[in-house]
């Protein structure tokens, strides 16, 4: 049925529907695509099938697009101190095969107007994990914990209703997952 005149509620609707969508995108993590597909970084080191669990969440189940499980496959590929996700994102890693990816991004909610900052929510996002090689040093599969962090920015003046609207939980929250993968493709330079 349609409306003659336009929800207040509908573009709330659409800003709390972006920012799930934008979570999910994070969840997921650029993993799809066919084997190899943007590779450009470092030595390849070959395809992995990942099965991540939640291991915390105060945010609520189901919560910002979080699941109990996911899976998905990622291409990984390494330099001398860098880890390559799927050919873009780097992270550190030592001489111990120990990693670290971190990001941080801002999600405006409300834009700016004079004499209010708006609201804006920063979603962090970590990662660390080792990389499992056999005694030969061919990389055969990886752990990982993966946490995001949730709170609004403390340069924004963020209302109750802000966070309402967008279908956000209580902020701050976060929830985190523990990652197990193995390896599906050999490197392609073995």
């Amino acid at each position: 049925m349609d409306r003659p005149f336009p929800s207040r509620r509908r573009p709330a609707e659409g800003r709390a529907a972006r920012w799930r969508a934008a979570l999910a995108c994070c969840l997921i993590g650029a993993c799809s695509g066919p084997p190899g597909a943007g590779r450009q970084l470092g030595d390849d080191l070959g395809s992995f099938a990942v099965d991540a669990t939640e291991a915390d969440n105060s945010c609520g189940p189901g919560a910002l697009g979080s699941t109990p499980r996911f899976s998905f496959e990622v291409e990984l590929s390494r330099d001398v101190s860098e880890l390559f996700w799927d050919g873009q994102v780097g992270g550190r890693i030592d001489p111990n095969l120990e990693f670290v990816f971190a990001a941080t991004v801002k999600v405006p909610l409300r834009g700016a107007r004079p004499a209010n900052p708006g609201c804006a929510v920063i979603r962090s996002d970590q990662i660390t994990g080792l990389l499992e090689a056999d005694a030969g040093g061919t990389v055969r599969g990886f752990t990982d914990t993966r946490e995001f962090a949730f709170a609004t920015d403390p340069a924004s003046r963020c209302t109750p209703e802000d966070e309402l609207s967008a279908g956000l939980p209580r902020l701050p929250c976060g929830f985190g997952y523990t990652l197990e993968a193995e390896r599906t493709r050999a490197p392609e330079n073995l």
